[in-house]
């Protein structure tokens, strides 16, 4: 049994101050641009539109290829139950 070598710390206090100062200037520089109302929106509505009528079709395929998967595999599992 291999005993670890509790001693050593693997991060120096000096290493946390370090990246605690890192991600507090950072998000700092960021907030400001996360929170910016912006002006000129990009009118999407049209795309999700558009994407939102295709979800039928999609559904109606995804359906058809898992009964295509399920009757592959009930077939496989009959013909091994004959032999």
């Amino acid at each position: 049994m291999q005993v670890l070598n509790r001693t050593r710390v693997p991060f120096s206090i000096k290493a946390k101050v370090a990246g605690l100062v890192a991600v507090a200037m950072a998000s700092a520089m960021t907030a400001p641009a996360a929170f910016a109302q912006a002006t000129d929106a990009v009118d999407v509505s049209g795309v999700t539109a558009k994407i939102t009528a295709q979800l039928g079709p999609i559904g109606l395929i995804g359906v058809a290829v898992l009964g295509v998967v399920v009757a592959i595999m009930a077939f496989k599992w009959v013909r091994r139950s004959l032999s």
